[in-house]
């Protein structure tokens, strides 16, 4: 790995010289530094895109920037804010009209930019014996009329220390929201010029908008605001299928002292995530080698609440399920097995559940099932450190 760092930076030296000479080039297929590899993206996209544009009508505001997503646990992250920023400042100096999706926005709009950052295998050299894991942001640009790809591009992180710290409204979810609707936004980004964007991502567009909107207010502060777009999307055929939405109004209603209607979004939260994935990833972070839960007075008192809901749930409902408990990448296979493993059987202890030693089974998956498997035993990897609640037929049990 020592040695792999200092050829990447090396080549980075080189790259940056030669982008300060010309950052119309495509992306290295080298990882760089964040700054360049992020920079060489922009640009990358935009001028595909004007290229495309200037032989068409244009629209007030030429592209909407949907906020690149985390592609592991399909949260918007700190490091989502700098890459829009970089986004930003490359489409000024270039003199291409962007802005942040809004519904308004999206209405004058005749692109859409959404990308992912993904932290995956990259092999090194030609062969594929050798890989490490490094950062690559994936984005695309969609002609809004066509549902086409208009724009692609691609870039690897040389930096390992990214900001995945969750933006608010994330940080206060109670559960992981990767679903279809995350699902469609990773495969777009991922498709190149001429394909058509993912389906559901594309005909979904205006309920996204939504939903960013009411999270940039929440990010704000503004909840009665908030509040009132999660409902608007609550009621929308596209929008009340969606984990975001009941998270949002769980949220919202928490910071505006609703209990009642707190405790329905979180019931309708459970139905939803059980409906589209047949599990609850619900987000009780542990102390690292430990079963117990991190030591954070108001997570406690969250953690009290969220525990109620689920116990409710499944009263509520016939229904049979494995408790799956997960460990970060740190230390042996056979210590991480038993880790993950006593985390399953202390939740399951904690649950209230009528008969529950009929209608659960708890499990130890130790690092198989990673979701990041950084390894870092930090806030990049908290999600490996988890307990997930998986449906299942009763004969498994």
């Amino acid at each position: 790995m020592y040695y792999l760092q200092r050829f990447f930076t090396v080549l980075f030296l080189i790259s940056l010289f030669s982008c300060t000479q010309n950052f119309q080039q495509t992306p290295s297929k080298y990882p760089l530094e964040f700054n360049v590899a992020i920079n060489k993206l922009a640009n990358h996209l935009l001028i595909q895109t004007k290229d495309t544009k200037s032989t068409m009508q244009l629209a007030n505001k030429t592209i909407v920037l949907d906020p690149f997503a985390d592609a592991n646990s399909g949260e918007i992250v700190e490091v989502s804010r700098q890459i829009e920023k970089i986004i930003f400042d490359n489409a000024k100096k270039l003199d291409v009209d962007i802005a942040r999706i809004t519904p308004q926005n999206l209405r004058e709009s005749q692109y859409v930019m959404s990308g992912i950052i993904d932290f995956t295998d990259y092999s090194v050299g030609d062969t594929t014996d050798k890989t490490e894991k490094y950062y690559k942001v994936s984005a695309s640009v969609i002609d809004l009329k066509t549902g086409k790809i208009i724009a692609d591009s691609s870039s690897w992180i040389l930096n390992l220390d990214l900001d995945h710290t969750p933006t608010a409204f994330y940080q206060d979810s109670p559960i992981y929201m990767k679903d279809s609707n995350i699902e469609s936004l990773i495969a777009t980004a991922r498709k190149g010029v001429g394909e058509l964007a993912n389906k559901v991502y594309y005909d979904s567009i205006d309920v996204q908008a939504l939903l960013v909107q009411a999270e940039t207010d929440y990010e704000n502060k503004d909840y009665p605001k908030a509040l009132k777009l999660f409902k608007q999307v609550s009621e929308h055929p596209d929008g009340n299928k969606l984990m975001r939405t009941y998270a949002g109004l769980y949220e919202t209603n928490m910071k505006l002292t609703n209990q009642e209607a707190a405790e329905n979004a979180f019931t309708q939260l459970l139905a939803t995530s059980v409906e589209e994935n047949q599990n609850l990833n619900i987000k009780f972070l542990y102390q690292v080698n430990s079963i117990e839960f991190v030591d954070n007075l108001k997570l406690k008192d969250d953690y009290a609440l969220w525990l109620k809901m689920i116990a409710k749930y499944f009263n509520d409902n016939d229904q049979c399920f494995h408790i799956v408990g997960h460990s970060s990448k740190t230390g042996n296979q056979v210590y991480n097995k038993k880790l993950s493993l006593k985390r399953a059987k202390a939740f399951q202890n904690k649950l209230s559940i009528i008969n529950i030693e009929t209608r659960s089974k708890a499990i130890g998956q130790g690092f198989v099932n990673n979701m990041v498997g950084s390894g870092t035993d930090d806030a990049k990897d908290a999600i490996d450190r988890r307990v997930e609640i998986m449906v299942v037929n009763c004969s498994t049990i």
